[in-house]
């Protein structure tokens, strides 16, 4: 794999270096753009021992995005993608950052971002705050302890990656689509993200590496997308060796209508740990507005460790959504939704059932 990788990179660095120079090609420019979601709500989450979560809330999410393109004379793009967090709480304020390198041969990202994997994989529209990625967790939240998380985790999404790696630093290749078909590989030397220390593979889960495909096309007005992807580590500690990760994704539409569905799965993130998860949806968008129908489920197989029980749980959410476009780049939208998380843990974990209704406005802002 490394060195299939390795050799596309180098074929496209011997091109750009044998092709004429790019002095008369223009310099390249960074454009500033983004986006802002402010959303305000109403939870009716139960209380968990001594937690009170019922109540109003104001969740927020930012993106200041930094993007250069320039075309050299050999006709190969060379671009930058950083992209600047305005809420974190996390630590990370630099979300991705990698270069780009696009042709006729395709394109290479390098650095900082998500893998094939994650970013070839299709699934339902979802026109609220999106409860394939998690959001729901900010009104309802995840108090069973099951090991995954929500998100890039089967328990709580479909866009998976292995080992939950995130935006750590990889090397990416992308086919031309090719009659409506498209490959991507990647290999992602480690797992931990922003390290640009040398990689001990005794310690740290480490050569992995993701293989996706998809297909979209428009026949007469219905239009089909499938994907598939699947990705694993192959080094790492005893404790967290080869954790792999697999997705699949249908979407079908006819006019306004439109029907997705997708499942995911992993292991290995945790000794003995497996997760499924799986989503459907409907929609219909017309003009300026647009409603959804979507439902989340996800299960997160128990360990037995001495007769203590962990990371077993069950999640379900639902969500009625709809959106209204008030003008270029801006869009007004809703949710009610019902979330339900379910466990099996042993009561000294700590960990409790839970579950929540919410109703939630809010205003997208792309720019």
């Amino acid at each position: 794999m490394k060195k299939i990788l390795l050799g596309t990179t180098a074929i496209v660095a011997a091109g750009m270096i044998a092709a004429p120079s790019a002095d008369a090609a223009e310099k390249l420019k960074i454009s500033v753009g983004g986006y802002m979601e402010q959303w305000f709500g109403y939870t009716t989450a139960e209380d968990q021992s001594s937690s009170d979560y019922q109540g109003f809330a104001n969740v927020s999410d930012t993106e200041i995005h930094f993007k250069g393109m320039t075309t050299l004379d050999n006709g190969i793009s060379v671009g930058v993608n950083v992209q600047l967090e305005g809420n974190s709480n996390a630590g990370d304020q630099i979300d991705e950052s990698y270069l780009i390198v696009k042709g006729n041969f395709g394109e290479i990202n390098l650095g900082s971002e998500n893998s094939a994997l994650y970013k070839m994989n299709y699934g339902p529209s979802d026109y609220g705050i999106g409860i394939n990625s998690g959001d729901q967790t900010a009104w309802v939240p995840n108090s069973i302890g099951a090991s995954g998380g929500f998100f890039r985790s089967p328990f709580g999404s479909t866009n998976v990656e292995p080992n939950r790696t995130n935006d750590s630093e990889k090397l990416t290749y992308y086919t031309p689509r090719i009659e409506g078909f498209q490959l991507g590989v990647s290999y992602i030397p480690e797992s931990g993200q922003d390290d640009n220390g040398t990689v001990d593979r005794t310690a740290e889960v480490s050569d992995g590496y993701a293989i996706a495909a998809n297909f979209k096309r428009d026949f007469d007005g219905f239009n089909l997308g499938l994907s598939a992807g699947y990705g694993a580590f192959t080094d790492g500690p005893a404790a967290n060796e080869d954790p792999s990760a697999y997705s699949f994704g249908a979407t079908a539409g006819f006019g306004g209508f439109s029907i997705g569905g997708a499942y995911a799965a992993s292991e290995g993130t945790v000794t003995g740990d497996e997760e499924t998860g799986y989503t459907l949806g409907a929609a219909y968008a017309s003009g300026p507005w647009g409603v959804s129908l979507n439902w989340f489920h996800g299960e997160s197989d128990a360990i037995n460790t001495g007769g203590v029980i962990t990371n077993d749980g069950e999640h379900d959410s639902y969500t009625l959504n709809g959106k209204y476009a008030l003008g270029p780049g801006v869009t007004a939208a809703a949710t009610l939704g019902y979330t339900e998380l379910s466990t099996a843990n042993t009561a000294s974990i700590g960990n409790a059932d839970t579950d929540g209704t919410y109703f939630v406005v809010g205003m997208k802002v792309s720019f």
